[in-house]
């Protein structure tokens, strides 16, 4: 997602063509005021985006909408349909809900922003339809001379006219007042959304309960509801379940799925896998998406029913194919793992992309995982920002996480504060990783005070980096007064952890009795858990343990096993020690040549006693032909190198 730069935006409004200018117009007012005064700034790209959706949907479906809400140009499913990417119809929909908050609301400037990012998306995309001769539909010329007023009042968008509910009320009620069990529902479906009477739960609870002791499954299911969620009634989840039996049991889809997921939940009643099953499998027979979903879960955990990847992927694919997102995103899932099918990423991202579009966060999470990694999909780390901003925004904390790792690693100037306000979002959703990436980025920065805030709650939640970075700091006394006491603690609590660089170096501390009462059992204990793992320095100290014999009878044998592994690994140091053993015949048997070439090796890496010994080994001509220039090269290196 690009960032909101006013001259990247005026360079887009610049190529906004003279007949279509209020766009421009309200687009730059939009981002002159979104520091300022960001309220006025998101009314502004309210506008843009109501000139640009009904631009396009009169020219698509050819016919005027003058005085239709947004909302409602942008639930036709017709003129959906002809948006592509359909990417950017949800960017609409996230830029109108965005901008149709209550001007009462407590609005920043990062919202204000947020959506102008959005906006020049759309508008690029926009841009891209215009032919040369085009001019704006009436509609949308008429919004460009709307008054803007100060405060926005909420347009209830109904099927019909208002007055239409209001005199299907007063019917209702006569009928319902007489028993009509229909009547009662209606009337209760009517209080329940405020359509034609003033909204009260109270009031469709009472018409629901009528109608629902006539036996009416429709009140029964709404009723359940009602109790499910405290709305107009106590809640009580134990009562809706009871109510959703009643119009299960009368084959009510919906209250087959309801009851269905209070025994999955443990919610209401016991916690019934098989119950839950039962009453998913009624409700998928009649086609209910959300319980062929669910139900396709449970076959794919194997709980209340046999495991069985093949009837989960069946039952997903029913659903996804009938538009249900999380269906979509299921299915995704087993493309992505190969359950019940071969392991297909573009079947995966197709899915995904389905689900995404639908609004699914964790879809578009792992989408976006599929545009940076570049499976199933070109790789496209810009499209893969898009989506984990539209999962970010949505609060999903993985998402944030990534988009702040994947802005720290960007070398724009905005790239820092970026990173850190999804990090800190992260972190405040309790993601223990973006405690400590926080800590570190603000360690980058030169910011200690900040970065001990966030490494210590890192540290404190079981972030084993987190714990060593502190044992670190404390060590040797980088912002922090020094405390080797305090740094072998961090080290021994990330130990517990199987930190291998911890492990080396609470072994350090042990071997010089640090902060811990020296101990050579538990430093070459320390040594080895480490060096077993790679570790090269663990492999050098540990050699040396046997090399001096420290708290352990010399072993040059096992000390050269040891230096040899460390010297492999480049660890300078151990070369020139390997050099000193070849030399000397300790451990390995004695070898000039050997010699010569772990020497030639630590010398150029700058260790000075390597490059001393060169010197004399040229000097002599051991290993090596005698080549007096040679030495007298690599001795004032030596020299040189000490004098530095």
């Amino acid at each position: 997602m690009m960032s909101v730069d006013q001259d990247v935006l005026t360079h887009l409004c610049n190529r906004i063509p003279a007949t279509h200018r209020p766009i421009a117009d309200y687009l730059l007012e939009a981002v002159q005021s979104r520091i300022t005064n960001p309220n006025l700034s998101l009314q502004k790209s309210k506008i843009a985006l109501g000139i640009i959706v009904r631009d396009v949907y009169e020219k698509e479906m050819n016919k005027q909408v003058s005085g239709i809400s947004i909302r409602v140009l942008l639930h036709n499913k017709n003129f959906v349909a002809k948006i592509h990417p359909r990417r950017i119809y949800l960017l609409m929909n996230l830029v109108r809900k965005m901008t149709a908050r209550p001007s009462n609301d407590a609005i920043n400037s990062k919202t204000a922003i947020i959506v102008l990012e959005y906006l020049a998306d759309i508008c690029e995309w926009y841009l891209r339809r215009l032919s040369k001769g085009d001019r704006l539909s009436f509609s949308a010329f008429q919004q460009t001379s709307a008054p803007l007023k100060a405060t926005s009042h909420r347009i209830i968008d109904l099927e019909f006219a208002a007055d239409d509910f209001e005199a299907a009320a007063q019917w209702f009620l006569v009928a319902a007042q007489e028993g009509n069990r229909s009547a009662q529902y209606n009337l209760g479906v009517l209080y329940n959304h405020g359509r034609g009477v003033q909204q009260s739960y109270t009031e469709a609870a009472k018409w629901y309960q009528l109608a629902a002791d006539q036996g009416d499954s429709n009140a029964q299911y709404s009723l359940g509801v009602l109790y499910q969620f405290g709305q107009g009634v106590p809640k009580d989840e134990a009562r809706a379940a009871l109510f959703y039996k009643q119009a299960a049991e009368a084959g009510h889809a919906d209250a087959q799925y309801n009851l269905g997921s209070l025994y999955n939940q443990g919610s209401g009643v016991p916690l019934d896998f098989m119950q839950a099953a039962k009453w998913y499998q009624l409700a998928a027979a009649q086609g209910h998406t959300s319980a062929q979903s669910n139900l396709g879960f449970l076959y794919h955990s194997g709980a209340g029913v046999k495991q069985d990847y093949t009837k989960a992927k069946q039952l997903f694919k029913t659903a996804a194919e009938a538009g249900d997102q999380s269906a979509q995103y299921n299915l995704g899932y087993l493309y992505s793992k190969g359950h019940g099918v071969e392991i297909d990423m573009s079947q995966a991202a197709r899915w995904f992309s389905m689900a995404a579009l639908q609004g699914h966060t964790n879809a578009q999470f792992q989408l976006a995982l599929c545009y940076k990694a570049g499976k199933g999909v070109q790789a496209n780390e810009a499209e893969a920002i898009k989506w984990l901003t539209l999962a970010a925004h949505d609060n999903h904390t993985n998402a944030q996480y990534l988009l702040g790792l994947i802005y720290k690693q960007q070398p724009t100037a905005n790239s820092d504060y970026l990173a850190i306000e999804w990090l800190s979002k992260a972190a405040a959703n309790e993601h223990i990783s973006a405690n400590y990436d926080l800590a570190m980025l603000h360690l980058h920065n030169g910011q200690l005070e900040t970065a001990l805030k966030w490494m210590k709650r890192a540290a404190i939640k079981g972030h084993a980096e987190a714990q060593f970075e502190l044992g670190r700091l404390r060590k040797e006394g980088l912002g922090l007064k020094q405390n080797y006491t305090k740094a072998a603690k961090w080290f021994q609590t990330a130990v517990q952890q199987n930190h291998i660089k911890a492990e080396f170096e609470l072994g350090r501390l042990y071997e010089q009795g640090l902060g811990v009462p020296k101990n050579y059992d538990e430093a070459r204990r320390c040594y080895r858990l480490a060096a077993e793992q790679g570790h090269t320095e663990a492999q050098y100290y540990l050699g040396n343990i046997f090399d001096k014999g420290l708290g352990t009878a010399v072993d040059y044998v096992e000390a050269a096993k040891w230096i040899n592994q460390a010297a492999h690994g480049n660890f300078i140091k151990a070369q020139f020690q390997l050099g000193q053993m070849f030399c000397k015949g300790e451990g390995v048997p004695q070898d000039y040549k050997e010699a010569i070439k772990w020497y030639k090796l630590a010398a150029q890496g700058g260790h000075v006693k390597a490059q001393f010994q060169l010197g004399m080994m040229y000097k002599k001509g051991l290993g090596v032909k005698q080549d007096y220039t040679e030495a007298t090269y690599w001795l004032k290196q030596s020299i040189s190198s000490t004098q530095h």
